[in-house]
């Protein structure tokens, strides 16, 4: 089965300006992790930039967590998968030239166990500092990597994933899946992307992930 990772479009369907909204709320879409569900109802509101343009996936800047914001007809393809854990989190997008507010919705991904369902023994790992690409690295587990974070007073050592094996238990019936730190790649099923090509969603940018392979 073929996967892709999954981005948000930077293509002319999403108009002039990068990322498409503003963020009216940032002390709460800053507070939001992508190694945990928010322990607080976040409040998100967003303005369309002038020069952008609406999609059912909408780009921002103010939320760094993993995640996508999407309509409501993303929501209902989505449900009908198998999604890492997840919640959604409602979001306002104003439309400032007509003072319009649409109801969409904040996909957060979050589950950071999913990290040791690496095959490390199979998987290749590369080192990064200051998030340039080093040499190759071996990693026996993500309990190795923590132990090579804590040596790190300044902030530079990173390691980022080449290939991607996972063990046994793993689900490879998962439609939607990430590997974070090792990856800030959304990877999805093939299936999936079929669902959102029938639909014409608009507003992502899938790449074929061949980093996977399982």
């Amino acid at each position: 089965m073929n996967h892709y990772s999954l981005s948000n479009s930077t293509g002319k369907e999403t108009g002039r300006t990068f990322p498409q909204l503003h963020c009216l709320t940032q002390p709460y879409a800053h507070s939001m992790s992508s190694w945990e569900f928010p322990d607080f109802k976040p409040k998100l509101i967003f303005e369309l930039q002038k020069t952008a343009k609406l999609t059912d996936v909408l780009s921002n800047a103010a939320i760094s967590a993993s995640g996508f914001l999407i309509s409501s007809k993303v929501k209902d393809i989505l449900d009908r998968f198998n999604l890492m854990k997840h919640k959604y989190y409602d979001a306002i997008i104003v439309i400032p030239k007509t003072g319009e507010t649409l109801n969409y919705h904040w996909l957060h991904l979050c589950q950071p166990e999913l990290i040791n369902q690496l095959d490390y023994e199979k998987s290749v790992f590369y080192e990064t500092r200051w998030e340039f690409r080093e040499d190759i690295i071996k990693l026996t587990s993500y309990k190795h990597y923590e132990e090579l974070k804590a040596k790190d007073k300044n902030a530079m050592f990173g390691v980022e994933l080449d290939e991607i094996f996972v063990v046994e238990t793993f689900d490879k019936e998962l439609d939607i899946f990430t590997f974070i730190p090792f990856s800030g790649q959304k990877f999805i099923s093939s299936k999936l992307k079929v669902a959102f090509d029938e639909n014409k969603v608009t507003g992502f940018n899938y790449e074929e992930a061949t980093e996977i392979k399982f």
